[in-house]
């Protein structure tokens, strides 16, 4: 049954369609604990953008367990996508993305946020963007600042994301810091989430260990005078570290974040 929904999947002509066909995989994915093996056969991330969206709308519903049902959708229509994301996000899959995270936070935190922050070399720019609509549009931020202990902070955790079997050679275990994820980083802060004393400790040590490799990025030396500006109460303690950090940089705000430090 999962092979002719996925047969039918390529050869959709109309949304009525796309809704119906939603509509039977919900019926066929419904108990038994079988639903990533079934969507593993029809392969939904493969439709188009638009007609994922049209998937995402009509798959709501079923089981009410967060970790259940609502992200095994994200992990099957949504993921696939943006771990392999080079160029913008198409506006019908991120509208897809951003609505179905409103409904399902926790869902969108397991199966959607956490692999894609965690894929197996680092995200890129328009990951970044993704990310950083998504966590300002859909979650509260009490809910962000707690993600990003998580992140940061609780190696365990981030083992514990969703995601289907065929695609986990493309999630690892731990962040890898490029530029965009230090980017994301700043968005956050911009965003006025409140860090706890932990994550800036954590995000001292990160930025400490990789100021050498991005000694010229503007991008990094961004982060770094966003991170003083936003965080100097939580600083202090670390205000040697990110001296040292800053001194090993070479860009546009390098003496900009060091008047910053000099004066917490």
């Amino acid at each position: 049954m999962a092979g002719r929904l996925k047969d039918r999947l390529f050869s959709l002509q109309s949304t009525a369609k796309a809704v119906e066909l939603a509509g039977e995989i919900r019926q066929l994915c419904k108990g038994g604990g079988k639903s990533l093996a079934v969507l593993s056969i029809i392969e939904p991330w493969r439709a188009d953008d638009e007609t994922a969206a049209v998937l995402m709308s009509n798959l709501l519903g079923g089981n009410v367990d967060e970790l259940g049902w609502p992200s095994h959708v994200l992990c099957a229509v949504i993921l696939p996508k943006l771990l392999l994301l080079k160029e913008p996000a198409s506006r019908a899959l991120l509208t897809a993305a951003i609505e179905y995270s409103k409904v399902h936070q926790r869902a969108a935190e397991y199966a959607l946020l956490l692999p894609l922050i965690l894929r197996m070399e680092g995200i890129n720019n328009p990951m970044c963007d993704v990310i950083t609509r998504i966590v300002k549009e859909s979650l509260h931020p009490g809910h962000i600042s707690a993600f990003c202990q998580k992140l940061l902070c609780d190696g365990d955790n981030l083992k514990k994301f969703i995601s289907l079997p065929c695609h986990q050679c493309l999630i690892g275990s731990k962040l890898v810091w490029t530029e965009s994820l230090f980017n994301l980083m700043q968005n956050i802060l911009n965003h006025n989430i409140h860090l706890t004393q932990d994550s800036v400790d954590r995000l001292v040590q990160h930025a400490w260990e990789s100021a050498e490799r991005f000694s010229k990025s503007l991008k990094f030396g961004n982060f770094l005078l966003c991170f003083v500006t936003k965080c100097a109460p939580l600083l202090k303690s670390q205000k040697s570290l990110l001296i040292e950090a800053t001194q090993r940089t070479n860009t546009l705000v390098t003496k900009s974040v060091l008047s910053k430090l000099s004066s917490l």
